[in-house]
This record gives structure tokens, C-alpha cells and sequence, in this order.
């Protein structure tokens, strides 16, 4: 499952031209899949961070500037790095390159990417989880080949790629490496001599025109011819164990318009998912495709879902909880087994990486941020003093009931680097108040709850009552 990388083309997203709206109803689920959510919640990752992909367990790999203190004043390092169980994990870099580019992440928490510069001599990479940290494994190139790319790893820790020459025009052959075997020329196992571009969990790879499993050469099956007026290119897709895939065509126009279709493998269908085109002034990629078809994708610049087996593409944001705000939904990455999906949200004036989690209302035993009221203040010059930062709560039960001692965990973010963590205690009128000290000319400043825990065991709503609310301080 890879989230885009190099397609999201950063700039002006252009406007929607047609809102497939939520409520779409898709065909029936494969049996034992369950129902499409009704809402999201929101599981924070990371202010100031991008993610490329997310795998089973919820750990998610991208890069991210930690917030040293210095606000708009400096820029902090961009780390490469791994969010799991809570904790942000940097990956090491191989002897031949400090630079990094992961692509894929299994179930096992296996990586797979390269290092590099691309265009010029780069070498395929494994992080494999060894304890808290990681081991990364220089794969090399296969011989007489300078650059290598990995294109996935499935849940065996099979990565699959291309190894090719630098000079002009490249002469390039397609891998698979094991811990095992090595990287190994997969034309020499009788496999098509065409570039990986995605493989599934089980092993499914997928090419520009084709796909096969990888324990079958003889399993190959080339793609049918696309709609009348559209091209297969290169760019990332996904690809499913049944060889189901979500992808990109391109209108061969000049301006090189791109739509998102789900293939079926089954009848060879292409089903077009949105009539709302993607050009270069804007971002696009693939999330995932799940076993039961439901397609995850960023489509001019707006994080979207399109619930299998064949069900349209819709915008994620109408059916994230309005607790959050209403905020756009910028990226959409991968969809776990779990049906949360990898995303950016708006919280306050910026995009924040987050989980988007299944969830269903809390009707008895509930506790509800009924009233979140942010405000800031901050001196009219960037140069000295400080901002400052007030979040006020209350809390009460579904019967508007006050709840005291519920323990409230909050983030306040600003549009830097901010992310200070705050915990603290409602007391007997169910209120509890947090503030924020820091830098000033940092922008407005979000206050985000993510848990509020009860000694009497109550379930904690996101789908009701203002869990994020911003404000920009004022002098």
C-alpha cells in the first residue's frame, strides 16, 4: 500500500467539478466485509508531517520537523521516520547515501524505499524493525546496474523493483529480493521483463500493462485497453491480491489530465470514479485498494474514498465527525484492514496528519466535550515578547449531565511546528482549563482533544459535542 509520493504535484487545487456527495451506495461487500462507515473520527500522528504509508497495525512511515521551540525563526531538521505505538521512530540511513525515500510498509513493519538521488546512482533499501529501532539493508543493484528502486514490499518481506543503467537510453530489469536470496533478475524466474510498479500484501505485482502473482510466472494477465480517449501510464496505483487495482488514466491531451478509475479484474472493467480531473497544479495519488474494493485517493488536491466493490468516488470530509470543524480533507493515503485511513485534515488554519477511524455514536454512559473555547494573544511585533494560549473545556454526559475528574489529553498546535501535549483534570463544574506560552508570529493556534477518560469507565464520543476549535491571537 503506498500513499502518493512523487505524483502529489504541490500548487493551486483546482475546483471541484462535480461533488459526488456522501451516501453513495456501492454494491454489495464480499462476505465478511464490513459495512462502509457512517463517520470518521480523528487519531492525531503528527503536525508538520507528510505520510507516505500505513500498514495493517496503524504504523505509518513519512518524514516530519520535530518543533525544537524556535517557531517561525528557524526551519527544524526533516526527519524520515516511523510512527508506532505512540512513538516517532527515525530511520537510519545506509552507508552509501544520508538520503532516503521509503515507499511501503507491510504488516510486519518491514520497509521498503531507496537511497539516493534519483537520476543519478541510487540503491534499493529494507528497514527491518530490530527492537525500538531499525536496521536498514543496502539492497544494491543487480550487476552491470547503477540505480535501483524498490516498488513495494508485500507481507512476506518480498520486495519488488527495478534495477537499470545510467546512460541514455536505460536498460533496466525488474528484482525481487528476499532476506534468503538476494535481489535476483525476475526474467530469469520467467517473469515479464516489465517494470514493478505496486505489489499487493499477498504477492500480486503489478506492471504498466499487466499483473501476476509472484510465486507463478505463468499467473500473468495483460490489462485490457483502457476507455476510448485515455492512456495507461506510469504513475504509482495500487494493486489487491485479486489483482483488482486503483489507478490514474490520462487524457493525451497537452494539459495531460488524469482520472481516477478502479480496474476490475474479474471482467476487465474500467470504472471511472470521479469526472473531476486532475492537472499538474495540483495533487493526486493512490492511497490503496482494499480487498473489498474500496479505493482511497487524492484527486485535485482533495482526500477522497470510493467504497468497493464498484461504488464512486466522495469526498472524505462530509463524513469525518463534525466534532473536528468541518476541515478539508487535503490527502487521503492508504485504508487498513481496520478501515482507517490515512489522511490530512485541516485543524485550524492547517493540515494535520491524522488516522481517519471508524466510528459509530455513543448513546448511554458517554462523555461529551460539550463547550471548547480557544483563545490567544500575542505583541504586535515578531520580535518580542510571546504568544499565548488559552483552551477551555466542559464536560458533560449524553443527559448534558457535568462530568468532574474525567482526565482530558489535548494537543495545541500552531501553524509551525507546534505540538505540545497537556493533560488535566475537569473539576466539579466538568471544566478544565490549558494554556500555551511560546514564540509569537506563529500563526493561529488549534487546540485539538484526543481522549477524555473516566474512572467510571465511560466511552468517550467523537462524533458529538467540539473537540478542535482555533483562534489567532490578538494583540
Amino acid at each position: 500500500m503506498n500513499a502518493p509520493s512523487g505524483h502529489l504535484l504541490g500548487g493551486f487545487a483546482l475546483t471541484l467539478a462535480v461533488i459526488l456527495g456522501t451516501g453513495a451506495t456501492p454494491g454489495a461487500r464480499p462476505a465478511g466485509m464490513p459495512a462502509p462507515p457512517r463517520s470518521y473520527a480523528v487519531d492525531f500522528v503528527s503536525t508538520a508531517a507528510d505520510g507516505i504509508d500505513m500498514n495493517q497495525a496503524g504504523h505509518v512511515v513519512g518524514s516530519s520537523r520535530l518543533d525544537t521551540g524556535c517557531g517561525s525563526t528557524c526551519l527544524p531538521p526533516l526527519d524520515t521516520v516511523v510512527w508506532r505505538n505512540g512513538q516517532r521512530v527515525v530511520l537510519p540511513a545506509v552507508p552509501f547515501s544520508p538520503t532516503i525515500f521509503p515507499v511501503d510498509i507491510n504488516a510486519n513493519g518491514w520497509i521498503a524505499g531507496f537511497a539516493g538521488v534519483p537520476g543519478s546512482t541510487t540503491h534499493a533499501v529494507v528497514w527491518r524493525p530490530n527492537g525500538t529501532a531499525y536496521q536498514a539493508i543496502d539492497l544494491g543493484n543487480l550487476p552491470g546496474k547503477q540505480m535501483s528502486f524498490a516498488a513495494g514490499i508485500d507481507d512476506r518481506n518480498r520486495v519488488v523493483g527495478w534495477s537499470t543503467t545510467t546512460n541514455f537510453p536505460p536498460m533496466g530489469l525488474p528484482f525481487v529480493w528476499t532476506a534468503a536470496g538476494g535481489m535476483v533478475d525476475l526474467t530469469s524466474l520467467g517473469f515479464p521483463a516489465d517494470q514493478p510498479l505496486a505489489i499487493s500484501p499477498g504477492g500480486t505485482v503489478g506492471t504498466q500493462l499487466a499483473y501476476y502473482r509472484l510465486d507463478d510466472p505463468g499467473t500473468a494477465v495483460a490489462l485490457p485497453a483502457p476507455p476510448s480517449g485515455l492512456e495507461i501510464g506510469t504513475d504509482q496505483f495500487e494493486i489487491n491480491d485479486a489483482g483488482d487495482e486503483g489507478r490514474f488514466l490520462i487524457d493525451p491531451t497537452p494539459e495531460r489530465l488524469v482520472y481516477l478509475f478502479r480496474f476490475h479484474h474479474d471482467d476487465g472493467a474500467w470504472q471511472r470514479l470521479t469526472s473531476t480531473p486532475t492537472g499538474h497544479l495540483t495533487t493526486y495519488g493512490v492511497g490503496s485498494i482494499t480487498p473489498s474494493g474500496d479505493v482511497t485517493a487524492t484527486v485535485a488536491g482533495t482526500g477522497m474514498v470510493a467504497f468497493g466493490p464498484d461504488g464512486p468516488a466522495q469526498p472524505l470530509a462530509p463524513v469525518v465527525s463534525p466534532a473536528y470543524g468541518g476541515g478539508d480533507v487535503t490527502f487521503a493515503g492508504p485504508e487498513n484492514a481496520s478501515g482507517a485511513i490515512l489522511s490530512k485534515l485541516i485543524l485550524g488554519q492547517s493540515a494535520r496528519l491524522v488516522r481517519l477511524v471508524p466510528t459509530e455514536p455513543c448513546l448511554t454512559n458517554c462523555t461529551r466535550v460539550a463547550t471548547l473555547q480557544v483563545r490567544a494573544t500575542g505583541p504586535g511585533f515578531c520580535n518580542q515578547g510571546e504568544a499565548r494560549a488559552k483552551a477551555s473545556l466542559v464536560l458533560q454526559s449524553e443527559t448534558g449531565a457535568v462530568l468532574p475528574g474525567v482526565r482530558v489529553t489535548g494537543h495545541f498546535l500552531d501553524d509551525y511546528w507546534l505540538d505540545q501535549v497537556v493533560v488535566g483534570e475537569t473539576n466539579a463544574q466538568g471544566q478544565v482549563q490549558f494554556t500555551h506560552r511560546g514564540p509569537p508570529c506563529v500563526g493561529a493556534f488549534a487546540f485539538l482533544v484526543t481522549n477524555a477518560e473516566t474512572r467510571d469507565g465511560r466511552t468517550f464520543d467523537r462524533t458529538a459535542g467540539v473537540l478542535a476549535d482555533f483562534a489567532i491571537p490578538q494583540g
